[in-house]
């Protein structure tokens, strides 16, 4: 089952069923179904079976997830990123994931176009699955994990390389360096999400998707997410170790090689992304004016 949500016609989010070019208004919105469960998750496939159909190209999709409680990424978790990154590959056996969170603020929805920011001018791109969670918990074991997960669906983990603070003299140290790091994930639209989020059950192996993100057509990320150094049931156990993981939550889980730093090639206005990864759809964003 194929989890969206879209504009209604008074103008408020709604959650929808889509059955092939058609939507399926669930009454509910897509955060409420994975907080309700397996019941909740069975009467959606119910409705989505009955229940009156609007054709998919007379509405608005937005973000899947426009708020979850959580939005967790994973940094450094493909060895080619880390290689065309300047370092070397990692040992897997002797590290541990590496999770940090991005604000709710930054989701927008497929279509939606990203608004750079007046701080930067080397924005990137990052196409990532992301795992949503169902069941959620705490401290779940890496042979659970999986069962914890409702869905998945494609995000774009957006990055600014370098931040612009006006500061004159300033001499950033290392801990300085990280935070801009950091920060530069945090901007308003840096995580575009959608088209709608794919239950759990259409899909079987979540580490043996084909990823690819076009710019202007150009092909710039190909890989599978088998080459994920750790793999979604891995980070999801690892994240409950840290946190507890509740229904709607979103773990992105990191970006493979082909991001546009490595050679200065950088977002602008009047650009479009497409993200595909398996059989979830298609991401498109396409990039505005400055702000």
């Amino acid at each position: 089952m194929r989890l969206a949500t879209y504009r209604g016609p008074e103008g408020s989010p709604r959650g929808a069923a889509v059955v092939g070019d058609h939507v399926v208004d669930l009454g509910a919105d897509v955060l409420d179904v994975l907080r309700g469960g397996p019941a909740a998750l069975d009467a959606a496939r119910a409705a989505a079976a009955e229940g009156p159909r609007v054709p998919l190209a007379d509405v608005r999709l937005l973000a899947p997830l426009p708020r979850p409680p959580k939005l967790i990424a994973a940094a450094a978790n493909y060895q080619a990123h880390i290689v065309e990154g300047g370092l070397p590959p990692v040992d897997k056996s002797r590290i541990v994931p590496k999770l940090f969170i991005k604000p709710s603020s930054a989701i927008i929805g497929p279509d939606e176009p990203l608004r750079l920011p007046t701080l930067s001018d080397t924005v990137d791109w990052e196409l990532e699955l992301a795992v949503v969670i169902g069941a959620g918990g705490r401290d779940i074991p890496v042979a659970d994990a999986l069962a914890a997960v409702a869905g998945y669906t494609i995000i774009n983990d957006v990055s600014a390389r370098s931040l612009r603070w006006d500061l004159e003299d300033r001499q950033p140290t290392n801990f300085d360096a990280f935070f801009d790091w950091l920060n530069g994930k945090w901007l308003d639209g840096f995580a575009p999400m959608g088209p709608w989020v794919v239950t759990a059950d259409e899909v079987p192996d979540p580490d043996a998707l084909p990823l690819r993100l076009t710019v202007n057509g150009k092909v710039c990320q190909e890989a599978s997410t088998g080459d994920m150094i750790f793999g979604t049931a891995e980070l999801v156990a690892f994240a409950s170790r840290i946190m507890t993981l509740e229904a709607g939550d979103v773990i992105a889980t990191g970006t493979p090689a082909g991001v546009g730093d490595t050679t200065g090639v950088y977002l602008k206005p009047g650009d479009v992304m497409e993200g595909t990864i398996g059989d979830l759809g298609m991401l498109r964003t396409p990039v505005g004016d400055l702000r």
